[in-house]
């Protein structure tokens, strides 16, 4: 059940945002600060919404490490103009034709006493009242069933979520940002779980595109109790994985994240980060193959002509039809972000004429 287009009004820079015909892979290109990392953090927060680091998550995507306990600094930053007074409105089609909403208010009722409950024993399983000092109010609706309330509240201690009579999200999705990266350990954790499912052999396959004499990858635990892991390139003992440069690793990443949201979604921002110009078509053939294997729809963010070039060469054939590019450029008058379309048969042509449609 993938998306097929997005209406997104009032997050942060994006209001009456209009976004048809995404495909399975679908990669995004524009000018700095034109939206597209925005993009893929609100259709990412759709799906993130009863998580009470929803918002705290966005903020370390973009580096930045600590912020006041407090609407103004918490909520302000994920409404257009920083105005709390905003209503965020995120609409989703999807290709069989359900629809899906979601609205995000701001509520300034201080000194509100709520219960919290937990619908999976994650996120708080105590009976003890809290006082909210302020929330957000996010509503969910699918089709035209019942809406489900959930709240985002600020406590005295931190943020928590209170949660009646909702349901988890029916789709998975991961977010890989580009000025953070994902921990040696979350990818030691996750290879091995697949390990342990005897399904981490598809990993092995596909990094051997780029390292050829990989004949294996293990999950090594370590004195300290975090994990890492270590490759055989049949040079005696295994080397950990990270030695062996960027671009595995940045590689082994994104497919741990595919391999392990089958048929759910995948965000990568700056795909191109820490990949060499020379590999990159190698990693598009990997990407195309694996989203393709595991049903899983992929949103990614590019400056890099190279890295248009390297979709252009790299898809494989069978992949081509399954490809959109959409470049995002902001009308100077009415600020508004419009995307424009290529599919695979006319980015490929403008990228041999030269054209600038980063």
């Amino acid at each position: 059940m993938m998306i097929k287009s997005v209406e997104i009004n009032n997050f942060k820079g994006l209001s009456n945002f209009h976004l048809n015909n995404l495909s399975h892979i679908n990669l995004f290109g524009g000018k700095n600060n034109v939206g597209k990392t925005t993009f893929l953090e609100a259709l990412f927060m759709f799906y993130d919404r009863l998580n009470p680091n929803m918002i705290l998550r966005q903020f370390n995507w973009r580096g930045v490490n600590e912020v006041s306990l407090t609407p103004e600094a918490l909520f302000a930053p994920i409404f257009k103009d920083f105005d709390l007074s905003n209503r965020i409105d995120i609409r989703i089609i999807n290709r069989n034709g359900s629809t899906e909403s979601l609205i995000i208010n701001f509520d300034k009722n201080e000194n509100r006493v709520v219960k919290m409950e937990s619908i999976d024993g994650q996120i708080r399983t105590d009976d003890n009242p809290i006082v909210a000092l302020a929330s957000l109010v996010i509503k969910y609706r699918k089709n035209e069933g019942k809406e489900q309330i959930s709240h985002l509240i600020i406590e005295q201690k931190g943020l928590g979520m209170e949660l009646k009579n909702v349901s988890n999200p029916d789709k998975n999705a991961a977010f890989l940002a580009s000025k953070s990266h994902v921990h040696p350990n979350e990818n030691a954790i996750r290879f091995g779980e697949l390990d342990m499912k005897g399904q981490s052999q598809p990993i092995v396959e596909y990094l051997k595109v780029i390292e050829p004499d990989l004949k294996g990858i293990s999950s090594i635990a370590l004195p300290n109790g975090t994990a890492m892991l270590y490759g055989d390139i049949g040079i005696g003992p295994k080397i950990p994985i990270t030695y062996m440069g960027d671009g595995i690793s940045r590689l082994l990443t994104i497919l741990l994240a595919i391999v392990t949201h089958k048929n759910g979604l995948v965000f990568i921002d700056e795909i191109e980060n820490g990949l060499h110009y020379s590999v990159q078509d190698k990693i598009w053939e990997i990407i195309g193959k694996a989203a393709k294997e595991f049903n899983c729809q992929i949103f990614a963010t590019t400056h890099s002509y190279e890295c248009l070039n390297a979709a252009v060469k790299g898809l494989p054939l069978e992949i081509r039809n399954d490809f959109k590019y959409f470049r995002f450029e902001k009308n100077k008058e009415s600020r508004r972000v419009i995307p424009k379309e290529f599919d695979y048969e006319v980015l490929q042509a403008a990228v041999e004429r030269g054209w600038e449609v980063r």
